[in-house]
């Protein structure tokens, strides 16, 4: 690991220009000239359209997809958007802390029975599905895939509701979901941050990365033999750890050391760790807020550190390396940082710079009860189901991406500032820059500070897509490319595009924009 972070937030391919006057009625603080080059540099990543996809509480899935009797034509259309933008759907994984507790009971008539212990629980104590609970797996538009997460308890004696043996159990449930999910099925994933297991609830003290690689490989064995008959068959998604914070020892649980013990591409497709910028788990003292945890770009860089090792250590083995659950704030999110317009703009950003990595795709998290959700799919706290801030960046993400073939430069690094250039299929094909500087809704609206982009002369033609609102502290007035999403989840409003004048593009303090040519 770099001695300091200056390394990683060193400034690169600009010069900074220091001033502050007004240019056209803005308040023009300073200037930041580019020079992308015409293609990206050998070895970059390529991407495609589904690169930023999502993941769903698994205890939530029937309230964000329904039934084939009460489909959630909300998220439907919330989800059909993302196509109509990027050509692609994105890929849900359906998992989390939920799965840990989940059965499946073929006689179960309910499809879903996951009591919650008080009003205010995020999540349900447990959750028992029977088979109608898949019918909510073809209720998003044709064509969507599923990350399925599967439960992992022990193999015999399994004390959680009397199972028994959780291998069997393991079988049977993905029995069920291959046998009617067909094609819709991407992989499996068992069991969801077992390295933060070993403390007797789920599994012995002695719990190490090469005993979960070998019971790992024993579930994966059953039930490739199960679907296939084969002993092995690339139908899962490995590893599902934490945050990775340890990547020095050969026995730290990391992914690296993981496909080491034994995962290996005759089972594996992707290998997933997790990551978010900071905590609300029953903390004390101060909190997170936006500034120093969302809009300080050294505390992102700082966690995309491990990502980027490890996206580059485990590049040769064949198996992609994907950050499958992701957010801003872990616990759910927190109140008036994961839930307003900062969200949104942090996600491009966070977004951008992980496209620029061997990270091959990117899960946002969700749940009915969560603060950080991109949207809520139904009547909740007697809400209606509406779309939140964070699912804007989502958006401007699918513009970035749309119809695939993507690879990304790191153009400017700064502790608040960030841009990109963006390639398609070898060529120059867009740039983005975001802001992360504050600015709130109660300031006045004349003073926002903004910064000039001087962009190359070929690009004095170009459109400018604009992220932004009147501050980054609020959950309304959001508009991206002068549009905005309506209580159906249809994007409306006129398009409208900035014009880069005087071969200049302004960002504003809390905003990002998407320059196409």
């Amino acid at each position: 690991m770099p001695s300091s972070l200056a390394s990683i937030i060193a400034l690169t391919f600009f010069i900074p220009i220091a001033v502050s006057v007004q240019f056209n009625n803005f308040n023009v603080t300073r200037e930041i000239s580019i020079s992308p080059a015409a293609s990206p540099r050998p070895g970059k990543q390529i991407v495609d359209a589904a690169y930023q996809s999502f993941s769903i509480e698994f205890s939530f899935m029937s309230d964000y997809a329904g039934n084939d009797t009460h489909p959630n034509h909300f998220s439907r259309q919330v989800i059909q958007n993302f196509y109509d933008i990027s050509g692609a759907y994105p890929i849900f994984r359906v998992g989390g802390s939920t799965q840990s507790s989940a059965i499946y009971y073929p006689n179960q008539t309910e499809a879903i029975i996951d009591p919650f212990s008080s009003v205010a629980s995020d999540q349900p104590s447990h959750t028992f599905v029977g088979p109608s609970w898949f019918q909510s797996f073809r209720q998003f538009p044709n064509g969507t895939q599923y990350i399925y997460g599967l439960n992992f308890f022990n193999t015999v004696n399994e004390t959680y509701n009397n199972i028994g043996n959780g291998l069997d159990q393991c079988v049977l449930e993905a029995n069920a979901a291959y046998k009617t999910m067909g094609n819709s099925l991407y992989a499996f994933e068992i069991g969801n941050e077992v390295d933060g297991w070993g403390n007797g609830k789920h599994r012995e003290g002695n719990w190490t990365v090469q005993r979960y690689v070998n019971q790992w490989n024993e579930f994966a064995t059953a039930i490739s033999r199960n679907l296939t008959g084969e002993n092995a068959a690339r139908l899962f998604q490995g590893c599902a750890f934490e945050a990775p914070r340890h990547i020095n020892e050969r026995t730290d649980w990391n992914v690296e050391n993981a496909e080491l013990d034994g995962m290996h591409p005759d089972k594996t497709k992707t290998v997933s760790d997790h990551e978010y910028m900071g905590a609300n788990c029953h903390y004390t003292g101060a909190g997170p807020t936006i500034e120093d945890t969302l809009f300080d770009r050294t505390n992102m860089l700082s966690r995309v550190w491990y990502h980027d090792y490890l996206g580059n250590a485990t590049a040769e083995s064949g198996i992609k390396y994907v950050i499958g659950e992701t957010n801003s704030i872990s616990c759910q999110g927190a109140f008036n940082i994961s839930d307003v317009m900062a969200s949104a703009v942090w996600a491009v950003d966070y977004v951008m710079y992980l496209s620029s990595l061997k990270v091959s795709r990117v899960h946002f998290h969700m749940g009915t009860r969560y603060r950080y959700s991109p949207w809520q799919p139904i009547v909740y706290n007697d809400s209606a189901p509406h779309v939140n801030p964070m699912y804007y960046g989502n958006l401007f993400n699918a513009a970035v991406f749309a119809g695939g073939n993507k690879q990304t430069e790191v153009l400017v690094n700064e502790t608040n500032f960030g841009a990109y250039a963006v390639y398609k299929s070898g060529s120059l094909d867009a740039i983005v820059a975001v802001n992360l500087n504050i600015w709130n809704s109660t300031l006045d609206p004349v003073a926002r500070p903004y910064t000039a982009l001087a962009l190359p002369e070929i690009w004095k033609d170009a459109k400018v897509s604009r992220l932004t609102s009147p501050g980054v502290d609020i959950a309304s007035n959001i508009t991206f490319a002068g549009q905005y999403v309506d209580e159906n989840a249809k994007i409306v409003g006129h398009k409208s595009y900035d014009k880069v004048t005087g071969g200049k593009v302004l960002v504003g303090a809390g905003e990002a924009i998407l320059v196409q040519r």
